[in-house]
């Protein structure tokens, strides 16, 4: 009976390993991720975006939107500016109209040539010439005047002394010039 339980013993022991050994060779290896494919799927991110997430286009779309708004904030900060110096034009005007005099008169060419537009220069101008026809600027010649114009019209942007209402000012100020009389 003793040989009985130790054939029983050595078979339960063969039986034993070899369940073992089927399960660490063969079952294991099933259950374990396999290292070398599955490092490359961790690695690298998922090409996957956000469900919320604004594309590229729309991103570019909201960058333009936002350009466009600065850009008009900038272009109403600049007119307001200029709107600002008209009306401080308009005022000098009123006050230069009650004693017009060559100070005065070039003080209110300098800030009308501040304005940047050939149309508010233009009728400026043509409201000294009027008073200058008039008799009423005194200590102000024609060449005086003529070069008074004609210097603060070239201060004037490129655009502005090229439009129409430039010429029309260029031509008021040659008839100011006296004419050299050929011999």
């Amino acid at each position: 009976m003793l040989l009985f339980i130790i054939i029983f013993f050595a078979m339960v022991l063969v039986v034993g390993v070899t369940a073992i050994a089927v399960f660490y060779f063969y079952i294991k290896p099933r259950n374990q991720l396999d290292t070398s494919e599955n490092h490359k799927q961790f690695d690298e991110p998922l090409p996957y975006r956000s469900l919320f997430e604004p594309t590229d286009e729309q991103i570019r779309v909201l960058e333009r939107e936002e350009e466009q708004k600065l850009q008009t904030l900038e272009n109403e900060k600049a007119e307001q500016v200029l709107i600002e110096k008209r009306e401080k034009v308009l005022a000098f005007q009123n006050e230069w109209m009650l004693a017009p005099d060559k100070r005065k008169t070039v003080e209110l060419l300098r800030l009308t040539t501040l304005c940047e537009n050939a149309e508010i220069f233009s009728q400026i101008s043509q409201s000294v010439i009027k008073l200058w026809r008039a008799n009423k600027i005194e200590n102000l010649t024609a060449p005086d005047l003529a070069d008074l114009l004609d210097s603060h019209f070239r201060t004037l942007p490129q655009q502005e002394r090229t439009s129409g209402v430039g010429f029309l000012l260029k031509q008021e100020i040659a008839e100011l010039r006296p004419r050299l009389e050929e011999s």
